[in-house]
């Protein structure tokens, strides 16, 4: 199997957000994003697939080493059969070290720590792709706002999920103000301060998102479209998760296929529209 393949046949299933913004975005840029974004996802994914510590920060080595030596791994191969790769040589180590710190989360205080936390993440991977596809450094800016909140939607997607695994983001502030626990999320028994707590925290990190964007130029925006496309499925999920939060307790959400290409489709009909 060719290494683009490989990367196809991992993100572009029905159901992960991927399959659904990846045919509109430009074509000239799709073999970048799908490489890119394979190379962020196995990286990213150490921390909740490797139980052990140790074992993790090993893997996490392997990659960095791997990166530098160009190591025969598919996504590796992908991402250095593309033309940004040369240009964004060593760029992974700020997300490499990240996601270290990601095996054992810190506690964050408030909601400003959080946000930060999740821009070291999701945000790192946004900015990677402007980068690798040439956007300016103010649009860079407001896609790492749009990246940053994609990492956080999925925090408070999995939090139920993530609390069994004795991994907690949720600042102390809104454990404070909303009386929830990570012991009452385990348990279940999260009492009516649960649904304020989740549509709190998307809340923020919405407004966090539009005091970035404001003042962007439609036609870049319009070049690169694929991050504020994928944002616009980062928002359909989140007020789904917002409408009903006690979804969250029981399962890993995932929005339908359809509805997802859906929203994908208008989001780039309106961009064009304002580029025209």
């Amino acid at each position: 199997m060719k290494p683009l393949d490989w990367c196809r046949e991992r993100l572009q299933v029905a159901g992960q957000p991927l399959a659904a913004s990846l045919p509109f975005a430009p074509s000239d840029h799709r073999q970048t994003i799908i490489a890119l974004r394979a190379l962020a996802t196995e990286i990213m994914a150490v921390p909740r697939e490797v139980d052990e510590a140790e074992v993790a920060r090993r893997k996490l080595e392997w990659w960095s080493q791997a990166l530098e030596a160009g190591s025969a791994h598919p996504a590796i191969e992908a991402w250095y059969r593309t033309s940004a790769s040369a240009m964004l040589r060593g760029e992974f180590a700020s997300l490499l070290a990240a996601v270290v710190t990601d095996i054992d989360p810190p506690r964050c205080n408030d909601l400003d720590e959080a946000w930060q936390y999740c821009g070291r993440l999701g945000g790192m991977v946004a900015v990677l792709e402007a980068r690798a596809l040439g956007a300016d450094p103010a649009l860079a800016e407001c896609l790492r706002a749009c990246g940053t909140f994609s990492e956080l939607v999925r925090r408070v997607r999995d939090v139920a999920i993530d609390a069994g695994r004795h991994r907690w983001l949720v600042p102390l502030q809104l454990q404070a103000q909303y009386q929830v626990s990570r012991v009452d999320v385990v348990s279940g028994a999260v009492g009516r301060g649960w649904d304020g707590l989740v549509r709190h925290w998307l809340g923020d990190g919405l407004r966090r998102v539009e005091a970035a964007a404001p003042g962007a130029d439609p036609v870049a925006a319009w070049r690169h479209r694929h991050v504020l496309i994928a944002h616009a499925l980062d928002r359909r999920l989140a007020s789904r998760l917002a409408a009903r939060p006690g979804r969250i307790l029981g399962h890993r959400f995932l929005p339908g296929h359809a509805g997802n290409v859906w929203t994908a489709w208008r989001c780039a009909r309106r961009l064009q529209r304002a580029a025209r």
